[in-house]
């Protein structure tokens, strides 16, 4: 048995430890529903309701690095029907937080190169996809997303050689096609 002013003093340690705990989660559950409530805002084209409630649940969790993905896509989608500049460069910061709060994931760099290869921004789409690529080198939709990327930019040789890396992973449509379109069968 604990002397008393111990006792206390781990007593408090725990509760403070498991208020934070709660805190946590709480949080998290605050962003899990905020960033659902924007998927089917922003599926049903209401953009500016969507990032709203976004911006508001990272009022709260700043470090939310999913939040801030969500964020992006929601940008994303708002300039591709819209086609305001300001949406794009919305996203494009949106997805570099993303990034820096969770340097581990290649989902923020991933959605980064898409959104720069549907801006037409292939030289920094390519070295988006190459920083996703280092923290999943066996995603064979990231090898297909950088492969067209690069045969966009007239890469032909090293687009056809991440076509058969994807290929080989998980046969795909895209890394066949690859093989006919530039005529490189080995």
């Amino acid at each position: 048995m604990l002397p008393r002013p111990l006792a206390l003093v781990s007593a408090g340690l725990i509760l403070t430890g498991t208020a934070a705990l709660c805190g946590v989660a709480v949080q998290g559950y605050a962003a899990s529903r905020a960033r659902d409530q924007a998927e089917a805002l922003r599926e049903n084209g209401d953009y500016d309701r969507a990032w709203s409630t976004l911006e508001a649940a990272l009022r709260t969790a700043p470090a939310s690095a999913e939040l801030w993905t969500e964020l992006g896509q929601t940008y994303r989608a708002a300039w591709f029907f819209r086609l305001q500049p300001e949406l794009l460069q919305s996203a494009l910061r949106a997805y570099h937080q993303a990034a820096d709060l969770n340097p581990l994931s290649a989902t923020p760099p991933a959605e980064l190169a898409r959104t720069l290869a549907l801006a037409g921004a292939y030289r920094q789409a390519d070295q988006a996809y190459a920083r996703a690529l280092v923290n999943d080198p066996r995603n064979p939709g990231l090898l297909v997303d950088r492969a067209q990327t690069l045969e966009k930019l007239g890469q032909g040789p090293q687009a056809l050689k991440l076509y058969r890396a994807a290929g080989h992973i998980k046969p795909n449509e895209y890394s066949q096609a690859a093989e006919v379109r530039l005529r490189s069968r080995p």
